[in-house]
């Protein structure tokens, strides 16, 4: 006895003395079935061997005689180290069972679950302190080998004499039930259609090694394929054999023509015509030739750059564009916002009256679109349904406020804004005013406007819109230069007739200096007259226009101004700065004297005279809807758009157009001229020294 082994006795020894320790039997009862492959381990050894096949898997169930606990386990034999062999797997029952067990032992085909193949039940009694030993022997029939029992041995396999027929072969064409499952040849196309490898028509069968082949009989003749039946025969199969002396419908006699490069498609064979739809429709071996398919055009509609494709009537072709187009809208107020409709789809800009954004719910007033500042005007400039938001109105609800700076004993012929709400006024007595950016207040400025002693009428002015000087016209052929700081009415300059009137004038900032166009009407000499004036004391020579005397003019640049008049007639010119002179424009209307004139844009202008005349021009001049006054005679008119109109009237109203309908805004004194450059500083001035601003005098 080894060292170590005398000296675990004696420890075992004295442990006996001082202490109880289990009992390796009380070790066992507490595992019940012991690890797999543990041989020394158990009360019970139950040992197990089959005969006539390998089980896949076997399980063994013990329960306990005196009651219904049961304990099982499975364990994996074929496949395994211990296959072949005798399989010894200890138990040892539960402390809180009896001695007696019953145990059962099931072999499986393949895995532990389904139907076990065999199984053997025997029962015992154990003795506490012995280990016993329980043989069972399990049969059952594997005669091929193949890992599945006989049918006839409660198995799976239903012919156990062929080892590649089981439950897990596959089915083979064969007339017979390869994977045990009762039906044979499942899947396998027996008896259909097939063609063989001669090119004939036959059925499937069974051949050799489970193979199908297809069956035909003998080659009759050759000929050319036409399966698309359209009399030409398919170029690229060559002779097909036939097996009947009659040729079926999808075949053609030698002599016939087989040159069809499509055979699938009746609509494709020689001597057709070419249609645009990526095929070679008549086999030429070109593809929509004659279509230019491919090449570089420019759409009509949007004339956007693209490729021709083809259209889908096949017949010709359209340019495709090689990305969307971007839309345009209508911009008639010239604000660069569109109407929301009439947008157009092109890659070219349609003209120049379209913008690429919209966003513009007015598109009849610039001073209204989507981020447009509010303005106290009574309107809802940036398009967010609310009008004079956000404390735009200082003065409280918008009105027309008349005052009078000068007096209530002088007429008041005309007024010219500059600057941010600079503004001059002049009128009859030489009375010239200027109210400077800023100021809530008038400027009456000394001097009598005459080399004599009687004042004289001072008919129209045009102010410098950066440095605010003043340039009037006058009875008496004379023109006048005046600054906010002058204190008397010079300097002055001569017009080569003093029987002139200087009706209006217009200036044009040009290279530093200014352009300054006037016309006049000369009463002595019964005619009219224009000029251009660049501000000096240089006497300024008078071009007659026997037909006409003027009464206004107004322009934004050289290209786009008109001046107006008549006697008895309305009467138009516009000034062509090429040639240097005014031409008469023929679309005029005539029936009416005009008395004043106002550019908007370069494509918009009004016009307004006796007999309640209210002309627009867009390119032509024409009567305007809507406006109703037969018996006014207009005295002056400002625009901002078409939705946004002010007309002035002898009798002293003032009329608004707001784009939905004409509305009388006041009615006082005879107003005779009316100007401003945004909605919410306007100016009209009359009779009676009478001065009047919308939307409030400045606060």
């Amino acid at each position: 006895m080894s060292r170590f082994r005398l000296l675990w006795v004696a420890l075992l020894g004295l442990g006996l003395v001082r202490c109880t320790v289990p009992s390796l039997e009380d070790l066992w009862r507490e595992k019940g079935f012991c690890a797999v492959g543990d041989e020394d381990c158990g009360m019970l050894r139950i040992r197990v061997d089959a005969q006539g096949f390998v089980p896949g898997c076997l399980r063994i169930t013990a329960r306990d005689g005196d009651r219904d606990a049961v304990l099982s386990m499975s364990i994996p034999y074929r496949g395994t180290e211990r296959a072949g062999r005798t399989l010894t797997q200890g138990f040892s029952p539960p402390k809180d069972w009896g001695l007696g067990v019953t145990v059962t032992v099931d072999g499986f085909e393949q895995g532990c679950d389904g139907a076990a193949v065999a199984n053997q039940q025997l029962g015992f009694v154990l003795r506490e302190g012995d280990i016993s030993d329980l043989a069972f022997l399990l049969r059952a029939t594997d005669a091929d080998g193949d890992g599945f029992v006989s049918a006839a041995t409660h198995g799976s396999d239903c012919d156990d004499a062929n080892p590649a027929i089981n439950p897990a072969a596959t089915e083979l064409c064969n007339f017979q039930d390869d994977n045990c499952n009762g039906v044979r040849d499942e899947g396998i196309p027996v008896g259909e259609t097939c063609i063989a490898s001669n090119g004939c028509t036959g059925s499937n069968t069974c051949g050799e090694n489970g193979a199908v082949v297809c069956f035909a009989g003998p080659i009759v003749q050759y000929a050319w394929a036409d399966e698309d039946q359209d009399g030409y025969g398919d170029t690229s199969r060559g002779q097909v054999p036939v097996c009947t002396t009659e040729l079926p419908s999808n075949r053609l006699p030698l002599s016939a023509p087989h040159n069809d490069c499509d055979d699938s498609r009746a609509s494709v064979h020689p001597g057709l015509p070419e249609l645009c739809n990526r095929m070679d429709d008549n086999c030429s071996g070109d593809t929509d030739e004659g279509f230019n398919v491919g090449t570089v055009c420019a759409d009509s509609q949007t004339q956007c750059v693209g490729l021709f494709e083809c259209d889908p009537s096949g017949n010709r072709t359209y340019c495709k564009p090689n990305s969307a187009p971007p839309t345009w809208y209508p911009d008639d107020d010239l604000d660069s916002y569109g109407a929301p409709d009439g947008g157009i789809a092109s890659c070219a800009r349609p003209d120049e009256g379209f913008v690429p954004q919209s966003g513009d719910c007015d598109d009849g007033n610039p001073f209204i679109h989507v981020s447009a500042p509010e303005l106290c005007d009574e309107q809802d400039n940036n398009c967010d349904s609310l009008v004079d938001e956000n404390g735009v109105c200082v003065g409280g609800v918008p009105s027309w406020d008349t005052r009078v700076p000068a007096g209530d004993g002088i007429s008041l012929h005309a007024a010219s804004v500059y600057g941010d709400g600079g503004v001059w006024v002049v009128g009859e007595d030489s009375t010239r005013m200027v109210k400077t950016p800023g100021s809530k207040v008038f400027s009456v400025l000394p001097g009598a406007c005459t080399d004599g002693a009687s004042p004289q009428s001072l008919l129209s002015v045009w102010a410098h819109p950066q440095t605010g000087v003043a340039f009037i016209g006058r009875d008496q052929g004379k023109l006048i230069v005046q600054t906010p700081e002058s204190a008397n009415c010079t300097p002055r300059t001569l017009l080569s007739s003093s029987s002139a009137t200087v009706m209006g004038l217009q200036g044009v900032l040009a290279d530093g200096g200014v352009d300054i166009h006037g016309v006049v009407t000369d009463t002595a000499k019964g005619n009219g007259g224009t000029f251009l004036w660049n501000g000096g004391l240089t006497t300024i020579s008078i071009k007659t226009i026997n037909t006409t005397q003027f009464r206004g003019v107004y322009g934004i640049s050289p290209q786009v101004m008109f001046a107006v008049g008549g006697s008895v007639s309305s009467s138009i010119y516009r000034y062509d700065p090429d040639l240097g002179f005014w031409r008469a424009d023929g679309t005029a209307p005539s029936g009416a004297s005009l008395n004043a004139v106002h550019v908007v844009n370069p494509k918009l202008a009004y016009a307004v005279g006796t007999r309640g005349t209210l002309l627009r021009w867009n390119g032509a001049w024409s009567p305007v809807s809507g406006f109703n006054s037969p018996d006014a005679n207009l005295t002056g008119v400002l625009a901002f758009g078409t939705h946004s109109i002010y007309v002035t009237s002898d009798d002293g109203c003032i009329y608004r157009y707001d784009g939905a309908s004409w509305r009388v805004v006041r009615c006082a004194a005879s107003v005779y001229g009316i100007a401003g450059n945004r909605p919410d500083d306007i100016w009209a001035v009359g009779r009676f020294g009478q001065v009047t601003h919308y939307p409030g005098w400045p606060q």
